[in-house]
């Protein structure tokens, strides 16, 4: 009688990355609830608050943020997205489970972990929509944020705004962005086709090509279309992919003082005079800045493994874990509070 196969070994779940998803997903929703709920404060109490998130604001956007361009905490759960998404493959080719994988797994345990929050996430903006268009609250916001014709609503629930070159709110701005992460999802097989053969350079390329036909595409879409689609963002998700690659087929780790010299270099490019494109630039230095600090929390993580159980990083942990569902819904909550409180005002 033949044995029966050994199991097949599972990667394993990194506890740090947990802790930068939440920590993404923090600065993502304070930042939006500070810009979005624009009240003028009240009372000594309200005043201080006030001004501890204006402070907060600016800190976040003069160390982190590419001037001109996307939301820093974006562009790491890019980052972050890519490692995680080819890490697990990586880790089977490099520990010879190198068998053709069982993409309809792949694809049944991605919609089920994207799709019911993404439709979630619409329904409640669509909720928004509907309270806003009934009872409007005069607030230019609100509006821009209520405007949901029915072809952008019908794009938004099947999931293809990554190929719909308009811009859409329909009560969930965010979610845009979800809608890049799926088409890469849907591409990752295509991706991993060539990682699998080390054609690692070749999709570099692809993907910088990607930034060109972009910007050859902005006299006939819109530029907001151009700028949360596949075209600016998959090359984000492409270095988190090459990061998890170099991680674990190479041993790649990375020291705080590498980290901290790119991070001043992103520094150094926001104080660069103007020019067409540096806002590309500066998502670059930044991006670098994303996989370097994913190479550092792997190394931190290794050699400090216990700090995973302490309280702060326990809370984090537990936030990286809902970081998805915390993105995907925070919009339409902030939205339905400040017509909540603009109403009773």
């Amino acid at each position: 009688m033949d044995p029966a196969p050994a199991p097949v070994a599972r990667p394993p779940r990194f506890w740090s990355l947990d802790v930068l998803r939440g920590g993404c997903a923090l600065v993502v929703f304070f930042s939006h609830w500070h810009l979005w709920s624009h009240f003028a404060p009240r009372g000594a109490g309200e005043r201080g608050l006030h001004a501890a998130l204006d402070a907060a604001n600016d800190a976040v956007r003069a160390l982190f943020w590419p001037t001109g361009g996307h939301h820093p905490a974006v562009l790491g759960f890019f980052v972050l997205s890519g490692f995680c998404i080819h890490y697990p493959f990586e880790w089977r080719l490099h520990h010879g489970q190198s068998t053709k994988p069982a993409w309809p797994d792949y694809f049944r345990n991605r919609f089920l972990r994207i799709m019911p929050v993404y439709w979630t996430a619409c329904l409640l903006g669509l909720i928004f929509v509907a309270v806003q268009t009934l009872h409007p609250v005069p607030d230019t916001l609100l509006s821009l944020h209520a405007d949901s014709p029915g072809a952008h609503v019908a794009v938004r629930f099947l999931g293809v705004a990554g190929f719909f070159p308009e811009e859409i709110f329909a009560g969930n701005y965010l979610l845009n962005t979800v809608a890049v992460e799926i088409v890469m999802y849907a591409l990752y097989p295509l991706v991993y086709r060539f990682a699998a053969r080390g054609a690692w350079l070749g999709l570099g390329l692809t993907f910088l090509a990607l930034h060109g036909l972009a910007i050859a595409l902005l006299p006939w879409v819109t530029a907001y279309w151009v700028f949360n689609s596949v075209f600016m963002l998959g090359i984000f998700w492409y270095a988190g992919a090459l990061a998890a690659h170099l991680f674990v087929a190479r041993g790649w780790r990375a020291s705080g003082a590498h980290l901290g010299l790119a991070w001043a270099c992103f520094l150094v490019t926001k104080l660069v005079p103007g020019f067409y494109g540096l806002t590309l630039i500066k998502q670059a230095a930044w991006g670098l800045v994303c996989v370097l600090g994913i190479g550092w929390a792997l190394r931190r993580e290794e050699c400090s493994p216990t700090a995973g159980d302490k309280a702060v990083i326990r809370a984090l942990r537990y936030t990286g874990r809902l970081s998805y569902a915390l993105y995907a819904v925070h919009t339409p909550a902030i939205m339905f509070a400040t017509w909540a409180l603009l109403s009773a005002g």
